[in-house]
């Protein structure tokens, strides 16, 4: 311990000199500015513990052998053997190491680090970013993005995954999107197809890169595929292939545009909202403004617009829809009660009839955790005008009580069941029994509408 005492207290030295340096040079460049300088804030120290441990203070050399534990802030490296420089922050462990960081976690060798630019490379790397599961013959980490060459991607926990992307290098911006150049997608140790460039999502809830089978009673057997091809580090072009066995292909396609802090997306094709109504938009464009806080505020507001013609089986109009709304951080009454609340504005305009409809939402939901397994939610929905010219995802009613529960039977199984009431009539206008199974890397969803005497079934990569 003397001397895992004696490197941290020179990492200190160090990140102080740096501090100090800071605002003295900040204070020469004042000299042609009015504004006042600010001094840069330490950066935390960098600790080495070992078995055995020697330390050159005159160079900043180290050696460390026999449960190596390297540790700053979060981020943590283990090993047997080790070594490194204090003045330059670096660390270079030949053989085998374990390395975390928030959202990163990699078991490689001939690892090299830097904790002053947070930049370094593993080896025969393997392990998870965020949650992605990953491999990579030589890994490289930076503070925005890491990059795997030679390597695969998947989110399937398994030791052979049941499918997976490999790819001669991979660029993943964690919890937003990842580029694999020369991209294959695998089943098993079945190639399924390959693109020179694919552009996959990491954000909660987008769609999987994978294919999505499953069955209904009104759209027959499906099976849908996404591809998304990027044009430029911002501009995509992306298509949904969709086929049912009562409808044919249904594709749509388009193009899009992401940029700090919005997106705009060119979309023309077939759509299917969850009550199955079918649109085909020629074409449309969209604009989606990111979520944002309003100052310090609990409150975020995002803003959508769209315009294009929209086609059904009778009509043709041109369809413009603006949306603004507003969420309130979650009301957390305790650890196992929470409160949801949104409100805003939507208008949409169609030029067939010369219509105009004003909307006000209002959305709030109340949600208790009873136990790990048991979960209970109830809804209410208001809608101040339900007037549309298309069925397409319009509102079926102005007033709407929502409530369910879900029942984890044990590690694999899942019970949902869910109700919608109308309290314009007064009446239940849905009921749906929904049985969850976990398959391995998969999910299957078995649900039953009773009210519509309805099926649907479908598999799709499990979201983790």
């Amino acid at each position: 311990m003397h001397f895992h005492k004696q490197i941290a207290v020179g990492l200190v030295g160090f990140l102080t000199a740096l501090s100090l340096s800071a605002p003295i040079a900040a204070a020469a460049a004042s000299q042609q500015k009015t504004a006042a300088p600010t001094a840069a804030a330490p950066k935390a120290p960098v600790a080495v513990d070992a078995n055995e441990l020697s330390y050159d203070e005159s160079n900043g050399d180290f050696f460390a052998q026999g449960n190596v534990i390297i540790t700053q802030n979060d981020g943590k490296i283990t090993t047997d053997r080790a070594e490194g420089n204090t003045q330059k922050y670096e660390i270079w462990v030949k053989d085998k190491a374990y390395m975390t960081q928030p959202g990163l976690q990699l078991t490689g060798s001939a690892l090299k680090y830097n904790y002053h630019a947070k930049t370094g490379t593993v080896g025969e790397a393997t392990g998870w970013v965020e949650k992605e599961r990953v491999y990579g013959n030589h890994i490289e980490i930076y503070p925005d993005k890491d990059i795997i060459k030679n390597g695969w991607i998947t989110r399937c926990p398994a030791k052979v995954p049941d499918y997976h992307i490999s790819a001669e290098r991979i660029e993943i911006w964690p919890g937003d999107h990842y580029i694999a150049y020369n991209a294959k997608f695998w089943f098993k140790k079945v190639e399924l197809f390959s693109m020179a460039k694919y552009r996959g999502s990491l954000k909660k809830g987008a769609q999987s890169d994978f294919p999505k089978i499953g069955q209904s009673s009104s759209d027959g057997f499906y099976i849908g595929q996404r591809v998304e091809y990027p044009l430029t580090e911002k501009l995509s072009a992306f298509a949904n292939i969709n086929y049912y066995t009562k409808h044919g292909f249904k594709p749509d396609y388009g193009l899009a545009d992401r940029e700090q802090g919005y997106t705009v997306r060119l979309v023309q094709g077939d759509y299917e909202d969850s009550d199955d109504n079918w649109i085909r938009k020629e074409p449309e464009l969209q604009f989606d403004l990111d979520s944002r806080r309003i100052g310090k505020l609990p409150l975020q507001y995002s803003f959508t617009a769209s315009y294009g013609k929209w086609n059904d089986d009778i009509k043709s109009s041109w369809h413009q829809d603006y949306k603004l709304y507003f969420t309130r951080d979650p009301i957390n009454f305790s650890k196992s009660l929470h409160l949801y609340l949104g409100s805003g504005f939507e208008n949409v305009r169609e030029s067939y009839d010369g219509s105009s409809n004003n909307i006000f939402l209002l959305d709030s939901m109340l949600s208790k955790d009873w136990s790990n397994r048991f979960n209970t939610w109830i809804a209410y929905h208001n809608r101040s005008n339900t007037t549309a010219l298309f069925a397409y995802e319009s509102a079926d009613r102005n007033r709407e009580l929502d409530s369910g529960f879900t029942y984890r039977i044990d590690r694999m199984d899942a019970l949902s069941v869910s109700r919608t009431y109308n309290l314009e009539t007064n009446q239940v206008t849905d009921l749906d029994y929904t049985w969850h199974r976990n398959l391995h890397c998969w999910q299957l969803d078995l649900m039953y509408r009773a009210k519509r005497h309805q099926i649907h079934w479908d598999i799709s990569v499990a979201q983790w």
